[in-house]
């Protein structure tokens, strides 16, 4: 795999992308962007992490690590949001990204904030572009063992939803 890294000029270059939705004020989908229904919007969430995960691999392949881990990032933050959406729990910011790992965790008995503190890593990297390949692979692989939780989570939540229960 070839590694693409960047200058410090290049870096300053760099325009983040948007996640979906966002307004220059949260970091996710604003209320006033988001589709009417719970349901619609927890569809949309699930197709940007499909989208997300699917153009991290992709960037991963090519050996652009900085614009993978944020797209590792953006896949997580989508199942988080699908999570949340469900719940009913607030999902506009970092914070309560923080806060609904935390609630799972209780929930699970399971503590899943070490692993998300590696997608944060790899989130810091896209704008600071600092982690190692080794060091990158190390996130990369932490991270995808918190999506297949969080897949596994959202999957349970949607079934326990549609049958009158709020599951996990």
């Amino acid at each position: 795999m070839a590694v693409k890294t960047r200058t410090t000029k290049e870096q300053g270059n760099i325009s983040r992308p948007k996640e979906a939705g966002e307004n220059t004020k949260k970091n996710t989908a604003s209320k006033e962007n988001k589709p009417a229904s719970s349901k619609t919007r927890t569809e949309k969430y699930q197709e940007f992490f499909n989208k997300y995960l699917a153009e991290a691999e992709e960037l991963y392949k090519k050996g652009d690590l900085p614009q993978s881990g944020e797209k590792y990032w953006g896949a997580t933050a989508a199942l988080l949001n699908a999570i949340a959406e469900k719940r009913k729990w607030p999902h506009d910011s970092h914070r309560d990204y923080a806060e609904i790992v935390e609630k799972l965790s209780e929930q699970l008995k399971e503590p899943l904030g070490p692993l998300f503190a590696n997608t944060e890593r790899l989130h810091a990297n896209y704008y600071h572009n600092f982690l190692s390949p080794l060091n990158f692979e190390a996130h990369r692989q932490q991270t995808l063992k918190l999506i297949e939780k969080l897949r596994t989570l959202a999957r349970t939540t949607r079934q326990h939803a549609s049958s009158g229960s709020r599951g996990v």
